[in-house]
Order: structure tokens, then sequence, then C-alpha cells
């Protein structure tokens, strides 16, 4: 350790010393906690906004904002050779650096996995009694705790009876919205085909409707073979 019982690291000590120079009068440390101000209570509301916990959230930024207050008394000292302290001054910038270093690689994280799609494809619970046949409606429904404005989601159908004539081929959906902004929206396509809804912000509960068009004596059976919901 230095003489003042500091880390004796030269960068350190070097930056430590750049800090403490370019601090020197009221203006700067002014500026100095202004910095920290912003950076905490902005990188804080952030955070809150994100869906952190608001007792956590607080008391970080109350004990960050109370260190940095508390070096105010140190940087007003002066040591046995008249100069002002080297570290209390350092500590001010370090603190929105910190926040800065932790909270922007966080927010990219967090950024990037919302952007992703979300896998509902387990999640769509399909009210049906099989087997269907041509004009059977289908209602299906999603609980997500992550909502988000726009569903994609694709349907199979398969013969009832593996022994029956194969009418599969023929077989048409047309699926329509029943909830949500974007309500009695229709999509007609075949088996397979991606029906992609618009369901507008914060839509936790999803219904749909799927009438089935096949062949006369056709009987099949429906399931969900993808479902995502996207932005």
């Amino acid at each position: 350790p230095g003489e003042d019982g500091a880390p004796s690291l030269p960068w350190l000590r070097r930056a430590a010393l750049r800090v403490r120079d370019a601090a020197a009068g009221s203006w700067a440390i002014t500026l100095l906690l202004l910095a920290d101000l912003v950076t905490v209570l902005g990188a804080g509301a952030v955070w809150l906004a994100l869906g952190g916990d608001p007792v956590v959230v607080g008391a970080t930024a109350a004990a960050l904002l109370a260190f940095a207050t508390a070096m105010l008394p140190l940087i007003a000292r002066r040591g046995p050779d008249g100069q002002p302290p080297l570290w209390p001054p350092f500590v001010l910038v370090v603190i929105p650096l910190a926040v800065l270093a932790v909270g922007l690689p966080s927010w990219g994280t967090w950024a990037v996995l919302e952007s992703r799609p979300v896998d509902v494809s387990h999640d769509v619970d399909l009210d049906v009694t099989a087997p269907l046949v041509n004009g059977d409606t289908v209602t299906g429904s999603l609980h997500t705790d992550d909502p988000r404005p726009q569903l994609a989601l694709t349907f199979d159908v398969a013969p009832h009876d593996p022994a029956a004539p194969v009418c599969v081929p023929g077989t048409e959906l047309t699926v329509t919205s029943r909830t949500g902004a974007g309500k009695d929206q229709v999509r007609t396509g075949a088996p397979g085909t991606e029906f992609v809804f618009t369901l507008g912000r914060g839509a936790g509960d999803v219904e749909l409707s799927v009438l089935l068009h096949a062949e006369q004596g056709c009987e099949v059976d429906l399931s969900v073979t993808s479902a995502y919901l996207d932005d």
C-alpha cells in the first residue's frame, strides 16, 4: 500500500491523481455529484420500468447516493502535505462508471432477449373433440405472462383413422381471432400455413376459432404445430 493506505497500483494511482487535479474547486465536485445523481436515479428508473423490485431498486440507489455523499467531508480535508485527499474524488467518478458498466450490458442482454419470439406452442389449448368433420369449429385459447403484439401459429391436420382414405390434402382452415385489438381478423389456408394475427399491446389472453373445411366423409384430428408471440 501507499502512504495513504491505498493500493499502490501505478495506473490506478495515476488515474486518481488526474481526477483529484481535475476536481479541484467546488464546481467540479458539484458536476461529479450531479453525474452520480443522474446516473444512479436514471439507472434506477430504467430498472424499475423493466420490472425491478421497488424495494431493491430504492435501497440500491439510496446506498449509492449515500456513499457518494459520504465522500464530501473527506474531500474537504487536507493531508499533512496540504494536498486534498486522493481517493474520495476518484470514488465519485467510479460510482457512475460502475453503474454504467453493469447497467448497459444488462440492458443490452434484456433487449436481445426481449427481441426474440416467445415460443407458446405448448400453451395453446384447443377445445376439441375428435374426430372433426367438415364444418366443425374448434376454439383455441392462450394465456401468457409475456404478451407481445403479434401471434403466429400453424396447425396440423391428420387422418383420425390412419386406415381411412387420405383426404387431408383437400382440407382448409379458417382461423378467426376473437379477442384483443385484432378481433375478427380472418385468415384462411391449408394445414401448415402460418397464420399471423395482430393482438395489440398487453394482450395476455388470446382466443381463436378454427373452422374446418374438408371433404364429405373425412374425419381428421387438429393440433398446433407451432405458435410464437413476437413484436
